[in-house]
Parts: structure tokens; sequence; C-alpha cells
């Protein structure tokens, strides 16, 4: 039985990732349903042990500095060192940079998807899984964003305007 610190905290937030689209009238046309690691992880075959919370259920461009104070009291009450937060890409940054300024001693990945986890031609698996790659080699404290290939420091990620897709470096 490994120590509880060894183990992966995953803290869904919502966005993208775990977007579903059962609904066709009144307001948004999706739902944030059940963290897609839950479905991701298991086809992966993870050899590590991980834990599963939500923290909210919110399109990205919802999520407000309540939320963002929910994700790094969560993230500093765990005993686990590594977290994988998965995240909606229009708002990534802003949560990377709140959760800088006040999480400590931990190594925190975000990551996310442009396609929903429930479409066949999702990049969800991937990220996920790059994702976590990146989270067990790491060995300094501090935030990251991991998608689609990328991994950056917080602070040195940015989104391109005209690709829609991420740029930064270590």
């Amino acid at each position: 039985m490994c120590d509880r610190r060894d183990r992966v905290l995953l803290i869904q937030t919502g966005g993208t990732i775990d977007k579903d689209y059962p609904k066709t009238k009144l307001g948004y046309a999706f739902e944030i349903t059940d963290p897609a690691v839950q479905r991701i992880l298991p086809k992966a075959r993870m050899g590590i042990g991980y834990d599963v919370i939500t923290t909210c259920r919110k399109d990205s461009q919802d999520i407000t500095d309540e939320d963002r104070e929910k994700m790094a009291k969560t993230c500093m009450e765990t005993h686990s060192k590594r977290i994988l937060v998965t995240h909606g890409t229009d708002t990534m940054i802003e949560t990377a940079t709140y959760l800088a300024s006040r999480v400590d001693g931990k190594i925190i990945i975000i990551t996310g998807a442009f396609l929903p986890e429930i479409f066949r031609a999702t990049d969800a698996d991937f990220n996920v899984g790059f994702a976590m790659g990146v989270l067990q080699t790491m060995q300094t404290p501090g935030v990251f964003i991991a998608i689609n290939g990328l991994v950056s420091l917080w602070s040195k990620c940015r989104r391109n305007k005209d690709t829609d897709m991420f740029e930064g470096e270590l």
C-alpha cells in the first residue's frame, strides 16, 4: 500500500473536458458531468494510486476567485504532493496564476481539452495521460500547464490568439 503523499490528487473543475450535451433548450446546451478522468485513467491502466474530487463543475469562463480559492485550499490541505487539475482552456492560465500565488511545496499540473472527453476525436485522453506522465517526472514544486504535448511553467505560458494553442517553456 502506498503512502498517501505518493497518491496523486485529481481535481475536477469542469471545462470542455467534462462536458456532455444532453440538453437542447434554455441556457447552455451542455452540462458538466462526472470527472472525465474517471473514464480515462482506467483505460490507461495507470500504475499509480489516485483520488478524484470535484471542487466545482463550471465552464472555465464562469470560474470565480471563490472557486479558485476552494481549489487552492484543497491543494494546501491534501497530503498528496502531486496534483492534477482538469480545467477549461479559456481561463486555465488565470487559475494557474492564482494557485501559484497561494500554494507552496506541491507539484500542480493543470490540463484540459479542446474537445469533450465524450467525443470520439477528443484530445482529452492524450492530455490527461500526458499530464499524468509529466506529473510523475517533475521534481520541483510549482504550477505547470500540460496540454497537447506542451508543458510550461505557469508564468511562461500564453495562449496564441492566432492559433488558439498554448505556447511556453519550463
